[in-house]
C-alpha cells in the first residue's frame, strides 16, 4: 500500500473565484488576522511584505507577496538575500 503525500497549503484565493492583483490594507488584516499596528511592524522588520504604492495616500498588497507570506510566515523575509562572494 503506498501512501499519498498531502500538502496543507493555504490560498489566499480558491483558484476557480477570479481574485484580486491588489489587497486593501481592511483586507491583509482580514486575511492574516494581523492588527494594523503588527502589520506595519512586521514591515518595518522585513518580516511582511511592504504595499506597493499606487498613489499619493493609496497603498496596496500584491497578491503574490501576501500569498507567499501565508505558505511560510515564520521564514519570510522580505529582503533580499545577498550572494555569497
Amino acid at each position: 500500500m503506498q501512501l499519498e503525500h498531502h500538502v496543507d497549503a493555504r490560498e489566499l484565493v480558491p483558484p476557480n473565484v477570479g481574485a484580486p492583483a491588489f489587497f486593501r490594507l481592511s483586507d491583509v488584516i482580514r486575511i492574516t488576522a494581523l492588527s494594523r499596528a503588527t502589520v506595519y511592524r512586521r514591515i518595518a522588520e522585513g518580516k511582511f511584505p511592504p504595499p506597493i504604492h499606487i498613489g499619493v495616500r493609496t497603498c496596496r498588497w500584491p497578491r503574490a507577496a501576501l500569498q507567499q507570506w501565508i505558505e511560510d510566515p515564520e521564514s519570510y523575509s522580505s529582503t533580499p538575500l545577498s550572494p555569497k562572494p
